[in-house]
C-alpha cells in the first residue's frame, strides 16, 4: 500500500486549505492579503513537487490531487479577480471551463486504471496564468491582462493535446 501521508501531499493539502481565504480577501478588497497568501499557496506548489521527487515520495494521490489543487487555486482566484472587475471574465469562463473538462477528463481516466500526469504545457499554462495572477493582485491591471489572455491560449491548447493524448491512450489500450 502506498504512503499517503508525505510532505508533498501535506503542502497541497495546505495550499487547498489557503483557498477560502485568498476567495474571502479579494472579493472584500484586501488585494495586498490576498497577494501574500497566494504566493504562499504558489510556492507550495513548487515545493510540493521538488520535494516530491526529490525525496522519491511522488505518490499516486499527489499525481492526482496536485493537478486539481492547482486548478482550485487558480480559478478560485481568478473568479475573484473577475468578480471584482479585475480581468476579463471572458478569459476566467475560458480557462476555467478548461480547467473543469480536464479534471473530467482525468477522473475518467483514473476511472480506467490511467493515470495522467500534467504536462509541461500544462505546467507552463499554471506559471502563466499564476503570473497573471501576482500581476493583477498588485495593481498591474493591464500587464496582468495581457499575461491572461496568453494564458488562455496556452490553456485551449494544452487542453486539446490533453484530450487528444487520452483519446490516443484509450484507442490503444481498448479501456
Amino acid at each position: 500500500m502506498e504512503r499517503v501521508k508525505t510532505v508533498p501531499n501535506l503542502l497541497t493539502f495546505i495550499r487547498i486549505l489557503l483557498l477560502p481565504f485568498i476567495v474571502l480577501f479579494t472579493v472584500k478588497g484586501y488585494f495586498k492579503i490576498s497577494l501574500v497568501l497566494f504566493l504562499l499557496s504558489s510556492i507550495t506548489d513548487f515545493l510540493d513537487g521538488y520535494i516530491a521527487r526529490k525525496s522519491r515520495s511522488v505518490t499516486n494521490l499527489g499525481i492526482l490531487l496536485d493537478p486539481i489543487a492547482d486548478k482550485l487555486l487558480t480559478s478560485s482566484t481568478l473568479i475573484s479577480l473577475a468578480y471584482v472587475k479585475l480581468c476579463d471574465p471572458y478569459s476566467v469562463i475560458t480557462i476555467v471551463g478548461r480547467e473543469e473538462a480536464v479534471t473530467g477528463m482525468r477522473a475518467i481516466a483514473a476511472s480506467r486504471g490511467i493515470v495522467i500526469p500534467a504536462s509541461k504545457g500544462g505546467k507552463l499554462k499554471t506559471v502563466l496564468i499564476m503570473s497573471s495572477i501576482v500581476l493583477l493582485l498588485s495593481g498591474f491591471k493591464v500587464l496582468g491582462e495581457l499575461l491572461l489572455i496568453i494564458s488562455t491560449f496556452v490553456a485551449l491548447y494544452t487542453g486539446i493535446v490533453y484530450f487528444v493524448n487520452f483519446f490516443k491512450v484509450i484507442k490503444e489500450n481498448g479501456k
